[in-house]
């Protein structure tokens, strides 16, 4: 689950009337979906956020204090570290988490295992799964902005209130609404006119009730379908997995000039049996900057080990599998498939993500 609605994130673009001379822009956050809408990936909302120019960034994902250390990005909101928060250091803007969590992380799992074991309770759990659903159905086309806030937000708003009709706001929502309170609070405290804001879709129906009437909520300004765009969907496409055609999908990685390019490239050609050219490409990326995307050094290092395994390097493989962990932060997959090739030589039989 993502923000609480199983990989569930959009964007809310509404006008109200407003009382104070801050004017937001919500855009949405879709998980690990911007994988798989082209016309809506992690390039897209960076791209949307330069063009609303903000003098600063808010999101409902993290928390006030998460950005202090590396760990933030373990957020299952993969457009924040891909392309946003880097986008905004680089032109030093602030960044602000708005995130407040449950105090009891287990108290909706546990209210509804309570229901599940009563015929009346039953029949609650029955009624909200079905409107979420309808959810799951939008989710499962290709998205743009348009769509989203036309078709999702709308009946992602009808499962919230639905949920908290017959749940009341407490531990069957997760307390939602009293939560999206403190995160509105928050927000309307930073000392900034010009915000965007990086939402998660379970906080929009009650953050813009919140909102409404105090600030002024902006529509999201149009962009075109940029180059930067498309390699990425290009790239999200092969990260994927799903190519059934992996001889065209490497002949278009290889018009890509980046270390990513070759890693999903060498992926490919491991995966069908051309583990010496696998591991020509991997050497050569990691002897430049391979240090974005976010994910690709933990990533980089942990298939460059693997490959080295398999070429009966061991040596070269344990300093590779060693400096996957000497990172700062690495994704849980590339740390786990270093301990796996430090405790034994990497056979083919699991991957690196």
């Amino acid at each position: 689950m993502v923000c609480g609605v199983a990989a569930l994130i959009t964007c809310l673009s509404l006008y109200t009337g407003h009382t104070r001379g801050m004017r937001l822009t919500l855009l949405p956050l879709l998980g690990a979906l911007h994988l798989r809408y082209p016309s809506y990936n992690a390039v897209t909302v960076q791209e949307l956020t330069a063009a609303s120019a903000p003098e600063a960034l808010a999101t409902t994902a993290l928390t006030p204090d998460s950005l202090s250390t590396p760990a933030w990005q373990d957020t299952p909101e993969i457009a924040l570290p891909m392309m946003v928060i880097p986008w905004a250091e680089r032109r030093g803007l602030a960044v602000y988490g708005l995130a407040e969590p449950p105090a009891d992380l287990n108290a909706e799992a546990d209210f509804r295992h309570y229901l599940a074991q009563y015929p009346a309770g039953q029949t609650r759990l029955r009624e909200v799964d079905a409107a979420l659903t309808e959810v799951g159905e939008i989710l499962s086309k290709a998205l743009t902005l348009e769509r989203i806030t036309a078709e999702l937000l709308p009946r992602v708003a009808a499962y919230h209130r639905l949920r908290e009709r017959l749940f009341e706001d407490g531990p069957g929502t997760g307390w939602l609404r009293a939560r999206v309170a403190a995160m509105a609070e928050r927000l309307l405290t930073l000392p900034y006119q010009r915000v965007t804001v990086l939402a998660c879709l379970d906080h929009l129906p009650f953050l813009s009730e919140e909102l409404a009437g105090r600030v002024e909520l902006a529509t999201p300004p149009e962009i075109a379908a940029s180059d930067s765009a498309r390699e990425r969907s290009l790239l999200d496409f092969a990260f994927l997995g799903e190519a059934a055609d992996p001889v065209s999908l490497i002949a278009q990685l290889r018009e890509v000039s980046s270390p990513e390019a070759r890693y999903h490239e060498a992926n490919l050609l491991l995966a069908h049996g051309h583990a010496v050219e696998a591991l020509e490409l991997l050497e050569a990326a990691s002897r430049g900057d391979f240090s974005r995307p976010y994910f690709l050094p933990g990533y980089l290092l942990a298939r460059l080990g693997q490959l080295y395994d398999l070429a009966g390097r061991r040596d070269q493989a344990i300093k590779a599998y060693r400096a996957v962990r000497a990172l700062t932060w690495a994704p849980a997959e590339a740390l786990l498939a270093a301990q796996e090739g430090l405790q034994s030589p990497f056979s083919g039989a699991t991957s690196a993500h």
